[in-house]
């Protein structure tokens, strides 16, 4: 789930988190950023790179898909969202993990 407001003309920030049985196993407070005519998307997570947060910039975009990278980050190193439907995002997070090269998927709905 996001939640996002305008913070200013360049800048939109947010939350996300996954629910499990009631329970939250993920969160992260989001911003993205319009620096020197690029977009930036920066997560920060509280149990991860110290509660820092981790500028990823956007290396691509179309009508449908978004991908933003950081290639000296430890995991991931790309952030891709595809759009798959009016209602329905898939994000993609990847890269090289322990020496092997990892992904994982996210399947999203807005309710």
């Amino acid at each position: 789930m996001r939640i996002l407001e305008k913070k200013n003309d360049s800048t939109l920030i947010g939350s996300s988190f996954f629910i499990q049985n009631k329970d939250t196993v993920f969160a992260e407070q989001i911003a993205l950023e319009e620096r020197d005519g690029e977009l930036t998307y920066i997560p920060t997570v509280s149990e991860q790179n110290e509660g820092k947060p981790v500028a990823f910039k956007m290396t691509s975009s179309t009508k449908n898909q978004m991908i933003f990278e950081n290639p000296s980050h430890d995991f991931p190193q790309k952030i891709t969202y595809n759009l798959v439907g009016k209602d329905s995002l898939i994000a993609e997070i990847s890269g090289i993990k322990g020496g092997t090269q990892s992904a994982e998927t996210f399947k999203m709905k807005k309710k």
